[in-house]
């Protein structure tokens, strides 16, 4: 599949150098990438065409549709709302900028766009059912109520559109009507296991048990594939004592939803009551990877480990809760409990006293902080989506299937880039400063344009091993590439040796001790190239990164060493020293910028050592300038907007990423996913 991605990258450069730009074919090249679900590659060629003919409406909107696939809902906003100032008879538009804007709960303009989409197609079914989950999110009942109905006279055969009734009348808590509603909808429909499921939750919720139960077994029997109906049963199964039928409940809830917290939760507790201790544990564990903040579970689990006598695990499971809910008594007789079974007797009368003071103590605790954990079964409140929900998804076929196993999901692609890259974890770090190199990485999805004259200009005059590259994605020398670096630096002492003030061999030997990782030795040849030539911007760049380079590599070290007596008068020079190096690497980025001002890696990474010294509108300031040399700069925009967002600016952060994933940072899809929950 990589090398199919390759062919396909450089058909694309090849189409690019073309003198009659083909864009009807770019086009459609990207609208295949975009149905193979390649939503990365899809927005490259939109972007070509977009270049190409940015008065076209079309790849405006065909990019959108692939920025919400990988969760990026204000760059689709965006997109889509060009499209509409160059088109607005373009329907589709109108359609896609309302559900990006319902997802970012924008649901009051999301209505806005879906009537207006629903003036130019008033027929669709699809604009109908989202109009009405937006008007049910703003509790505009009668407005949901009027859509259910246009919804039946367009669709009349659609009987699951009784299940929005019933669910609206819920909202309204009419409950004799949606008791109708349903009991109407399996009379329509009973081979639909939706109309049983949207009874038996119904019931479930008036304690009718035994109606319940029936209802969900109807619909198990109808081969529901809703995760909640396996749950709830299996909640009515525990209350019955049927002990046996629960656990296989649980256990097809969690064959169909490997990720659903609630499933496994439910078994742990059951698991637990039946004496099956170790198994239970494990599927409490599993919750609190799933949902580390679910103190129900981590209270089932503290007291699961002090049955097995796991204490230590019980403690700082109670401690937990403790830092969660300060005056949670159980949580400090927990302790209490554990710590004498270890033998500390003076730590547990400390814990039972602690539980002491705030029993006498609770009436006043509990007017200024209720606290109250219940470790008990769930339910599973939401009733699954009927196939009329479904069609709220983005023009049914780039619908994701929530109930999809993410493994499956990992298997599928043999690239990163395809898919839903927004859910491939990715650590929150910034993009890696720009180095000379003669080795780079390459990665055809990225915009950032490499080409520099005054690094084209050296290259031109022959006096180096190799051509040099401006990267930030270098390589990892192998073993014979390290033997030959060695070589070729003792070749270019002798020549040094007699030809002393020759400062192109000072900075091709710096260049080649620098890849062996050899930052002192490095230092000093810049330094001396400087003597002799100190407007020489390409060594003042190379000087900042090394000392750069070896400030990191000293910190690491530092960091690894044993601490010592004197360590904290250690630190204060340390974080002396460090100051004073900072301050030099600044100077020579400030001086490369002087002596070529268009010169746009070194803001970027000026950009990245100001982060550093948390002097971020500096920073914010100099990737500014660095996307204004290079406005396809994607590095800067990715880095920009992670700093927008450590400060708090998360529009103009979320904003950034968005171009950043749209000039070929794939990564930042993911972190706009998690930044936006």
């Amino acid at each position: 599949m990589k090398k199919v991605l390759l062919i396909t990258i450089c058909l694309l450069t090849q189409l690019l150098a073309m003198a009659q730009w083909n864009t009807d074919r770019i086009m459609a090249i990207g609208q295949n990438a975009l149905y193979f679900e390649d939503y990365v590659l899809s927005i490259q060629y939109f972007n070509q065409v977009i270049k190409i003919k940015p008065y076209l409406a079309e790849p405006y909107l065909n990019r959108a549709i692939a920025k919400i696939q990988l969760g990026d809902y204000q760059g689709a906003d965006k997109d889509c709302s060009t499209a509409i100032e160059i088109n607005p008879f373009l329907p589709q538009a109108y359609y896609a900028r309302g559900f990006a804007r319902r997802k970012m709960n924008f649901d009051k303009e999301a209505i806005v766009d879906f009537s207006k989409a629903l003036e130019f197609s008033p027929n669709s079914l699809y604009l109908i059912m989202n109009r009405l989950d937006a008007r049910v999110n703003i509790k505009d009942y009668d407005g949901a109520m009027k859509d259910v109905e246009e919804y039946q006279k367009l669709s009349p055969k659609t009987h699951s559109i009784l299940y929005e009734k019933g669910r609206i009348q819920l909202e309204q808590k009419d409950t004799l009507g949606a008791a109708k509603t349903f009991e109407l909808f399996i009379q329509k429909d009973s081979a639909n296991c939706l109309a049983w499921s949207s009874r038996a939750i119904l019931r479930m919720q008036m304690n009718d048990l035994d109606g319940a139960l029936k209802d969900y077994s109807e619909a198990i029997k109808r081969n529901s594939t809703y995760v909640g109906d396996y749950i709830n049963r299996g909640i009515i199964n525990v209350e019955r004592k049927n002990y046996n039928q629960a656990l296989k409940d649980y256990d097809s809830a969690v064959k169909l939803d490997k990720s659903n917290a609630l499933a496994y939760y439910n078994r742990g507790l059951l698991r637990a009551n039946l004496g099956d201790n170790n198994n239970a544990l494990t599927d409490l564990n599993t919750v609190l990877k799933l949902d580390s903040a679910n103190t129900e579970a981590l209270l089932r689990k503290a007291m699961l480990e002090q049955t097995i006598g796991e204490y230590r695990n019980a403690i700082k499971d109670y401690k937990t809760i403790i830092s969660r809910y300060n005056y949670f008594i159980p949580a400090y007789l927990g302790v209490a409990e554990a710590e004498a079974a270890l033998g500390n007797q003076k730590g547990a009368f400390q814990y039972r006293q602690l539980a002491s003071n705030i029993e006498k103590n609770k009436d006043y605790i509990n007017r200024k902080n209720k606290e109250n954990i219940q470790a008990k079964n769930k339910l599973a409140e939401n009733s699954q989506k009927s196939s009329t929900s479904r069609k709220t998804e983005l023009f049914n076929r780039f619908a994701v299937d929530n109930n999809a196993d993410n493994t499956d999901s990992e298997s599928k692609y043999s690239t990163e880039t395809r898919g839903a890259v927004q859910d491939k974890y990715t650590d929150v770090v910034n993009e890696r400063g720009f180095v000379l190199s003669y080795y780079a990485k390459a990665d055809e999805t990225r915009h950032t344009n490499l080409y520099h004259p005054a690094i084209d200009s050296y290259n031109k005059k022959n006096k180096l091993s190799s051509i040099l590259k401006i990267t930030n994605n270098e390589l990892v020398l192998t073993a014979e590439l390290i033997d030959m670096h060695f070589n070729i630096i003792n070749q270019l002492s002798q020549k040094i040796a007699s030809d002393a003030n020759n400062a192109d061999l000072y900075f091709s030997r710096s260049l080649e001790f620098t890849l062996v990782q050899d930052y002192k030795s490095a230092l000093d040849d810049l330094n001396k190239v400087l003597l002799l030539r100190p407007d020489f911007m390409l060594a003042y760049f190379c000087r900042a990164n090394v000392r750069n380079k070896s400030l990191e590599f000293n910190k690491i070290q530092e960091f690894n060493n044993n601490p010592s007596v004197d360590n904290s008068k250690k630190k204060t020079a340390s974080d002396n020293q460090s100051v004073f190096e900072t301050e030099m690497i600044l100077r020579d980025y400030e001086k490369a910028i002087e002596l070529n001002p268009d010169f746009d890696f070194a803001y970027f990474n000026r950009a990245n050592v100001l982060c550093t010294q948390k002097d971020f509108q500096n920073a914010i300031a100099n990737y500014t300038k660095s996307i204004e040399i290079d406005p396809d700069f994607a590095e800067a925009y990715f880095n920009r907007g992670l700093t927008y967002l450590f400060i708090g600016e998360d529009t103009k952060g979320l904003s950034d990423l968005s171009k950043a994933g749209e000039l070929g940072i794939y990564k930042a899809y993911n972190l706009i996913q998690r930044f936006k929950k």
